[in-house]
C-alpha cells in the first residue's frame, strides 16, 4: 500500500496499526480511538479540520470518538447502512474522495 501511494507521489507521514484481535482490550482496537489520539498527540493534529476515509462504520465511529467529523465511507464490499452511518460523505471509491475533500 506505501509502495502504491509513493508511486503516485502521494507522501505518507506515519503509519499507525492495531496488532491486537477483535477481542482485545486494547485502546487501539477500532472503534476505539486510541491510534488516532497518538497520531494527533506524535503530529501535533487539528482533528476539527482532518479527514479520515475508511472502508467501516467502526473507522467512522473511531474517528468521530477523536474529534473527527470530516469523515468518508467507501463503499469497499463492507455492508453499510446508509440510513444509520455517521459517516458525513458516503462514497462508491475512494478516487471520488479528491473531490469531496477539496470542494
Amino acid at each position: 500500500m506505501l509502495e502504491e501511494f509513493k508511486e503516485n507521489d502521494i507522501k505518507i507521514l506515519d503509519v499507525f496499526h492495531c496488532p491486537h484481535g477483535p477481542n482485545s482490550l486494547c485502546k487501539c482496537r477500532k472503534p476505539k480511538s486510541g491510534m488516532f489520539l497518538d497520531a494527533k498527540i506524535k503530529h501535533k493534529i487539528n482533528m476539527k479540520d482532518s479527514w479520515m476515509i475508511g472502508d467501516k462504520e467502526d473507522d467512522i465511529i473511531a474517528a468521530n470518538n477523536a474529534g473527527i467529523y470530516n469523515t468518508i465511507l467507501v463503499k469497499s464490499g463492507h455492508e453499510i447502512n446508509e440510513a444509520t452511518s455517521n459517516a458525513k460523505y458516503i462514497l462508491e471509491s475512494i478516487h471520488h474522495s479528491v473531490n469531496t475533500i477539496l470542494v
